[in-house]
């Protein structure tokens, strides 16, 4: 799933300049970013990373100093 990335200019000469970052990558068709998430694909620059979680975490309910808040 990818996504239109809005931080972008397109420039004159055909190719894309990312606003994202300090960067500025200048990127042509088929290039990626230096973050590696970004993508320049039918003349518009995607989030190839776009609906994904970035972190996952399994977490207890009940954590100290709530432990057996309200037990059953």
């Amino acid at each position: 799933m990818s996504a239109t990335a809005w931080l972008h200019k397109k420039l004159d000469s055909g190719s894309i300049v990312c606003q994202a970052c300090a960067h500025a990558c200048k990127l042509n068709e088929g290039e990626y970013g230096i973050c590696g998430v970004r993508r320049v694909e039918n003349g518009e620059l995607k989030l190839l990373v776009y609906g994904r979680a970035a972190a996952i975490n399994i977490d207890p309910v009940e954590k100290k100093p709530m432990f057996h808040f309200l037990p059953d």
